[in-house]
């Protein structure tokens, strides 16, 4: 594989039937303009065998985004032998400008849209930090097209296929919230020792499971949500009224391949819906979903076609994340009609009402505000939801509960808790913590970090604990709540703390009662192995 020195934008000219419609050289002073030092190179027929390679060497360019037609992306990705693959395909994203200048846009329309389109691809691989060994997957493919008969003997064609795979630093192991696990649905996330793997001949690379994993545990190295929201600001960059209301259009790849063909593409109806995307819309999160509008998108179309996924997953999978975010705006006081997954054979026409639709919406106050400040450490998704209430609704009271809720409300039933503390030990974002000194006891609950996983009911011994998957608005931001407390027995001997006195007592309870048995729990281990060998009990202590 060639070595470069500097990554830089490859544009191709296709025998001048780019510049008739765009202007090359404005096109570079745009990307030079954003990125100072930029390089941009300006060249002809890339889709010809080594063109682009002979190009770079020429230019000692990586090639990372490229402006050419769809033909490039088939050749790229096309593996014969490892010593004759001179460009990592990984490293480079492809912008269809032949599709872009056939679409039924005016000039300044196409100019400013593919502008958007580099510039976003540019902000994507920026993000792009390589693939590891462990997110590669062989597997075999026939070629597509004509072959030679030189073709016929290296039947079928081995290709890479990139999967997840899961960053044990950020992952919190094994047995605790399980929430990748359930949501897999090729059964390809398995434990050993503790440690969650992914199981790479089971993983087909939809991505599910990174919707699920609230820590970001789970890396997708060419769809990383990093990569994602770079490539979303760039699409969401302000230039003007040009290309307004601005719609981010979540494309399912695998359910639409067809959309490499500029007529069967339904984003091309309207230029101000531009396209991001994703393996499978499975892999959308909430999170994605209300970046896009902190970012400044004032709509967002989620496009799939069931009856061509190759996954073969229902559009369930990503509805429940929709009337999450639908009912978050209808507390917030913005149009639940801003975001709508499509799907089916109107998409074009369905598409068009919707783009239409959001045109005679009022513009969100947020893209005249700056985007919300995620930390890099801690749970991205309560820190996004926190920044947006304050900037739309700071004193919002509600509780969102429609669709796929990735938060917990919490319900205890004082009465039967014996405040043993195994809910808040196996808790794995500490949103129920177990606080206690010699005298006294706290059960801590805080619904800001509560992911829903429903570990703490289900280890609870005495039932008592019941989880519902709601969102509190008005306690977002609040500190830890007292859900349970009392005070920690102490021996009658020596004194000594022993246990919260709600375990003692149920103990109490169920224990038949038996001259002098319930009276021994109310005094210590060492107390009463004194008491049964004669020795004056607690004298020691005292």
């Amino acid at each position: 594989m060639a070595e470069f020195s500097e990554k830089g934008v490859f544009l191709c000219n296709c025998h001048g039937s780019v510049s008739k419609v765009l202007p090359m050289e404005a096109l570079c002073q745009f990307l030079e303009q954003r990125q100072p030092g930029l390089p941009v190179v300006v060249g002809n027929n890339f889709c010809q065998p080594q063109i682009l390679l002979r190009l770079a060497q020429e230019h000692s360019r990586q090639p990372m985004v490229v402006g050419a037609c769809s033909q490039l992306n088939s050749k790229l990705h096309f593996w014969e032998e490892p010593e004759r693959v001179a460009l990592d395909p990984y490293y480079v994203r492809i912008v269809d400008l032949l599709r872009e200048i056939a679409s039924s846009y005016n000039n300044v329309e196409s100019v400013e849209r593919v502008k958007l389109l580099l510039w976003s691809q540019v902000r994507r691989q920026a993000n792009f930090s390589g693939v590891p060994p462990q997110s590669r997957k062989l597997r075999f493919t026939r070629p597509q097209g004509e072959i030679s008969r030189r073709d016929l003997f290296q039947l079928p064609w081995p290709k890479y296929q990139m999967i997840p795979y899961i960053q044990t630093d950020k992952c919190v192991g094994g047995g605790r919230c399980h929430l990748c696990q359930e949501e897999c649905p090729f059964n390809a996330i398995v434990c050993e020792n503790s440690q969650v793997l992914i199981d790479k001949l089971r993983c087909q690379g939809c991505g599910a499971c990174i919707a699920a994993c609230p820590f970001q545990a789970i890396s997708y190295p060419t769809f990383s949500l990093d990569q994602l929201e770079g490539e979303m600001e760039g699409l969401l960059l302000n230039v003007g009224d040009i290309l307004q209301p601005r719609i981010v259009a979540l494309i399912c790849q695998s359910c639409l391949p067809s959309f490499s063909e500029a007529k069967a593409n339904p984003v091309s109806c309207v230029p101000n819906m531009l396209p991001l995307e994703v393996p499978c819309l499975s892999m959308v999160t909430s999170w994605l979903l209300l970046r896009a509008f902190d970012l400044g998108a004032q709509g967002v179309a989620l496009i799939s076609n069931t009856e061509k996924c190759q996954f073969g997953l229902k559009s369930d999978k990503w509805q429940g994340k929709v009337r999450f975010v639908q009912e978050l705006f209808e507390q917030w006081g913005i149009e639940p009609r801003r975001i709508r997954a499509f799907e089916g054979s109107r998409l074009e026409q369905e598409l068009t009402q919707f783009a239409q639709g959001v045109a005679q919406l009022p513009l969100t106050s947020l893209r005249s505000s700056q985007p919300t400040k995620v930390p890099a450490k801690g749970l991205p998704l309560p820190a996004l939801i926190a920044g947006l209430a304050e900037r739309l609704a700071p004193r919002s009271t509600g509780v969102v509960s429609a669709g796929t809720v990735p938060f917990g409300k919490l319900e205890l039933d004082k009465s039967q808790c014996t405040a043993c503390g195994l809910c808040a030990l196996d808790c794995p974002t500490k949103a129920l913590r177990f606080v206690s000194d010699k005298e006294a006891y706290q059960l801590l609950f805080h619904c800001q970090v509560c992911i829903g996983c429903g570990q703490c009911a289900r280890i609870c011994p005495e039932k008592c604990l019941r989880l519902e998957n709601a969102l509190q608005l008005d306690k977002l931001s609040s500190p830890a709540e007292t859900i349970l407390e009392g005070e920690i027995a102490q021996c009658r001997e020596c004194g000594m703390p022993m246990a919260p006195r709600a375990m003692i007592d149920r103990l109490r309870t169920r224990i038949v009662a038996a001259q002098g048995l319930t009276s021994q729990l109310d005094i210590c281990p060492a107390c009463r192995t004194k008491a049964m060998s004669g020795v004056v009990a607690g004298a020691e202590h005292r």
